[in-house]
Order: C-alpha cells, then structure tokens, then sequence
C-alpha cells in the first residue's frame, strides 16, 4: 500500500475521525496520567508539553492539577477546538513537532496515544525526537506512548465495518515495508470518502537510537497504562520514558 504524503494533515482534521474514535476511555486517559505523574513526580511548577494534543485532553486533565501545560498540533482545527479551554496554565498552539517551539524550556515533553511515526521518512522521525530533545531542560524527561508492534502484528484484524448512526467505516489494515497501515472507508449520506493511517513499525531498538542521536536516554520502559513493564511478547503498549 502506497504512503499517502501527509494523510495526518486530511485525515485527522476530518468529523469521521471524532466518530470513529469516539469509544476512547477518558477514564483510562485519566488513570494512565495520574500514574504517570505518580511515577515522574513533577514539581508543582513544571512545565509541560504535550506535543501532538489533538484537541487537548490530556492537557487539560493535566493543566487542572496545576501544570504549566502547553499542547501542540499540527491540526489547525483541533486546536482551534483546544484554545476554548486556555487559561493562566494551559495553552495551545498550531505547530509542527517536527520544529522547536522553545528551547531548554521544558521539564517534561509528552506524546501520547501512538502519536508518533507518521512519516514515511526515518529522517523525520529522528527529527521529531531531536526537536524534542532541545525543547527540553538539562535533566528533563520525554516520554513516548507508542504501540506494541508484536502484539499489534499478532493481534491485527484485517477488516473491520462498524456502524455509528448513519455512518459507515469499512477498515481494512496491513502491513508491509515496515509500516502499519489503515485503509478507513466512509460512506455518508450517499457520498464515499476514504482516509488513510500509516505508522511505522517502530521497536524498542529503533527509539534507543533516535534518542542517542538526540542526546537522550532510555531510563524506563512500561508495557500498559498501569505502568506494568514492558513485554514485547504481552504488553499492549510500549511506553518509554528518556532522559535529557
């Protein structure tokens, strides 16, 4: 399957993509965030980034323990959505992660919910991690939610059709040249559109190096939102946290 130049960009600033994630667990988000901080034990005026936001959940979640929280996307509407929620320690802004927004500024930089190895270059990937290298303090910490790609692989389901009202998605995934791909088919109101989702299989080893060529390290790796370690064989998940 062909990598569509910037699906991200068409794909995610789409209605459909609200409906079809719509069953996302807020009280999952909510107890994975509180774990995590548990585990990083940021002070009370920490900074925080939450780089590729969406429409800033976790931002918001996080600004309202009282974080100094700033949320990127590349998705012009949903931060436009997001910046309804701004106050005195949450902000939003439309910006590429791929650049730095402000350097050796934060204590923590997040990127949740497999929000990374969306490009069909290596070199942006390495990009992402070297930006968010430098947007970070001496001693600051980035942690990366990304998917388990063995039992992603193991547990993949080529079709799919699922219903939410009167709209249809007709999802047919893949794999091949090392990437993860989504085929999402939507029929509405007697029109037909179709989106594209491609990641990259990306494993622990692929991280350790872009966070050396960064200038980071990996002190801690978790296999799930309870923050159980990481089994390539049996996590759901492979969350890492690295170092500055």
């Amino acid at each position: 399957m062909a990598v569509t130049k910037n699906w991200f960009e068409t794909w995610f600033s789409q209605c459909y993509y609200d409906i079809l994630y719509q069953h996302r667990d807020e009280d999952e988000a909510a107890g994975f965030l509180d774990a995590l901080m548990e585990k990083l034990q940021p002070p009370p005026n920490a900074t925080i980034l939450d780089a590729a936001c969406g429409k800033g959940r976790h931002a918001i979640y996080l600004a309202e323990k009282g974080w100094d929280v700033t949320g990127i996307d590349l998705s012009y509407s949903s931060i436009k959505e997001a910046k309804s929620a701004e106050n005195e320690h949450l902000s939003f802004f439309q910006h590429d992660m791929r650049n730095v927004l402000r350097v050796n500024y934060f204590d923590f930089i997040f990127n949740f919910y497999t929000s990374f190895g969306y490009f069909a270059n290596t070199k942006d990937d390495i990009k992402c991690i070297r930006s968010f290298a430098k947007g970070l303090k001496p001693g600051g910490k980035l942690v990366i939610d990304f998917l388990n790609v063995f039992t992603t692989l193991q547990n993949l389901v080529e079709d799919e059709h699922k219903v939410f009202g009167d709209v249809q998605f007709d999802i047919t995934k893949s794999y091949a040249n090392g990437m993860i791909s989504k085929k999402i088919e939507v029929k509405h109101n007697n029109q037909n559109f179709t989106y594209y989702e491609h990641v990259r299989a990306l494993q622990l080893h692929h991280f350790n190096q872009y966070c050396a060529l960064a200038g980071l390290k990996i002190v801690a790796t978790f296999g799930d939102y309870d923050l159980q370690p990481y089994n390539k064989l049996q996590s759901e998940r492979l969350i890492i946290i690295a170092e500055k």
